[in-house]
C-alpha cells in the first residue's frame, strides 16, 4: 500500500467534485486537509492516479502526484478524513463563526451578504 500526496488548481472548480470521487474510489483511505490537497492509501501507481484523473481534466488544469512518507505536520487545516466532508449544518453547529455567517433566523445574514457582495458598505 503505498501513500501519496495529490494536489490540483482547477480552472473551472465544478470539475473538483468529480475528481474527488475519482480520487475516494481509488483509495482505501484518504484525507482532505486543504482545498486542492489530498493525501490517499492506495495499492495504484501515480501513473494509474494520474490517468484515472485525467478524464477530469483540461489543460487549464494542473496536477501534482508524488509518492509521501507517514510523517507530516500542519497548521490550521480540515480535518475531513475517512468520509464525505461533513455538510454545512454540521460545521455550523460547531463554529460560532460560521453560525453568525450562515444565521437561519430568517434574515438574511449580512456578513454572508457582504462577503458575496465583495465589500463591507453593502452590508
Amino acid at each position: 500500500m503505498r501513500r501519496y500526496l495529490v494536489c490540483w488548481e482547477f480552472h473551472r472548480e465544478k470539475r473538483a467534485a468529480k475528481a474527488a470521487d475519482t480520487l475516494r474510489r481509488l483509495a482505501t483511505e484518504w484525507e482532505h486537509p486543504m482545498t486542492g490537497v489530498w493525501f490517499i492509501r492506495t495499492e495504484a501507481t501515480a501513473d494509474e492516479i494520474r490517468a484515472a484523473l485525467m478524464q477530469d481534466l483540461t489543460f487549464r488544469d494542473r496536477l501534482l502526484v508524488c509518492e509521501t512518507g507517514e510523517e507530516a505536520v500542519a497548521f490550521n487545516t480540515s480535518d475531513a478524513f475517512g468520509e464525505k466532508v461533513s455538510q454545512i449544518a454540521d460545521a455550523r453547529s460547531k463554529s460560532q463563526i460560521l453560525k453568525a455567517i450562515f444565521s437561519r433566523n430568517g434574515q438574511t445574514s449580512r456578513h454572508l451578504k457582504a462577503a458575496t457582495a465583495r465589500n463591507l458598505k453593502s452590508a
